[in-house]
């Protein structure tokens, strides 16, 4: 039962992944849709330009081509914020320089920038939400104590019936009135519903039944995959016994391409500017 429960678990992190790498590639496209869109402002910032020379008045060029200086700034900042959500789904960070650097990461490598600095989107979103969702709260609470006290007089209304000029001598004969029609309304819908439920049981047991046959397929794919992964690692524990020597070769290798910090002798990728942990800049 642990190993599926294992099995399960990374079937569900893959499943995650799948869904960032989905959600990556939207916001890529839609990268690439403002870049096209501001390529064209470009070009007609170019042809306003042209048009101006050619007239020898740049007055009127010079106010169009500000105007759309600013919409192709306003499109930058849209670009900028969705690298931001990018850089968040891959746990990264993206510092003003433009370049993305570690999660985990005090100073840029690049260009040695305190990235304690940088503001988190989130927290720098407006306050507006928070006093609209303030405002709707308080409307939908006024309108839930309105429909409360309505619907309490209503109770009160028909809890408490009366007869005008009531007769000591009388026998009840309001005994044998006629049902009120919100009475045989009301029976008429207990009708509908003992009537309507053979059709809901009918329903619910073929929702059961397939759900019942999904999770026996997920069970056979759990199984499957678990036969998958112990092949594959089956595989790679002879891959590893046949090629240590040339494992001893990468490792080698790898920490030739690693240096050490000349202030906190943390390891550092070969060719680094600046030092990520104590922001020292590496001569």
């Amino acid at each position: 039962m642990n190993i599926l429960q294992k099995l399960k678990d990374g079937a569900n992190r893959a499943t995650e992944k799948a869904q960032h790498v989905v959600e990556v590639n939207k916001l890529n496209s839609q990268i690439a849709e403002i870049e096209q869109q501001r390529s064209s402002y470009y070009l007609q910032m170019g042809k306003v330009f042209y048009e101006g020379y050619r007239l020898q008045d740049m007055t009127i060029a010079e106010k169009e081509m500000v105007e759309l200086a600013q919409t192709c700034d306003g499109l930058q900042e849209q670009i900028e914020a969705i690298r931001n959500r990018i850089a968040v789904l891959k746990n990264e960070r993206v510092c003003e320089c433009g370049r993305v650097v570690a999660l985990d990461a005090n100073f840029c490598p690049y260009c040695g920038n305190k990235l304690a600095n940088l503001m988190n989107p989130e927290e720098s979103a407006p306050e507006e939400p928070k006093e609209q969702q303030e405002r709707k709260s308080m409307l939908f609470d006024d309108h839930e104590y309105a429909a409360a006290e309505e619907q309490q007089e209503r109770e009160e209304l028909h809890s408490y019936e009366y007869r005008q000029n009531p007769d000591p001598y009388e026998v009840d004969s309001y005994e044998s009135e006629p049902e009120p029609e919100h009475d045989r309304d009301r029976g008429r819908e207990l009708e509908d519903i003992e009537l309507s439920e053979p059709e809901v049981d009918g329903d619910q047991l073929r929702l059961e039944q397939e759900e019942q046959e999904k999770e026996r397929r997920h069970w056979e794919e759990l199984e499957r995959e678990r036969e998958r992964q112990l092949e594959l690692d089956r595989r790679i524990r002879f891959w590893q016994e046949n090629n240590q020597s040339q494992d001893y070769v990468g490792d080698d290798e790898e920490t030739r391409d690693m240096v050490k910090c000349q202030i906190c002798s943390v390891d550092l990728p070969k060719g680094s500017k600046w030092c990520p942990r104590c922001g020292a800049e590496q001569i």
